[in-house]
């Protein structure tokens, strides 16, 4: 039996050390999946959460692909406020995509980490907490 972490999601089985292309915004970008727990799921070099971070954000490794204000393999969590600032569902609609992955607004594909509801909404609502900023160009 195999000691490396794995998980599943919508296309199949991601084995920890496997190499993941995912299609952003800014071309290709490829990442190293990391360990389950604690190193992140995806991505390289993983931030630590901030300190008033929910615990999945920590767990399910989202400082690996995104950042509090800037840019990385996905978008940074002060445009995802400043986008959905206004909308009175927003918590569902970024708890349902935390949840789910999918086609990011974007660009790119946020994967299926399998994501429980409740921490996804938990996720969403701190995101959306935050002071938020337009991206460049907007």
């Amino acid at each position: 039996m195999s000691t490396k972490q794995t998980f599943k999601n919508r296309w199949g089985w991601i084995q920890a050390g496997m190499v993941i292309v995912l299609f952003g915004a800014g071309g290709l970008v490829s990442a190293q999946a990391q360990g389950m727990m604690g190193g992140g799921m995806m991505g390289g070099a993983a931030s630590p959460p901030p300190a008033l971070a929910p615990a999945g954000v920590g767990q399910y490794g989202c400082m690996a692909c995104h950042s509090v204000s800037q840019r990385k393999v996905g978008p940074a969590f002060s445009w995802v406020a400043w986008r959905f600032k206004n909308h009175p569902d927003a918590v569902a609609r970024v708890g349902a995509f935390i949840e789910h992955g999918g086609n990011g607004p974007w660009g790119g594909i946020m994967p299926d980490l399998n994501v429980p509801p409740a921490q996804a909404r938990a996720i969403a609502r701190w995101i959306l907490s935050l002071p938020s900023h337009a991206p460049p160009g907007s």
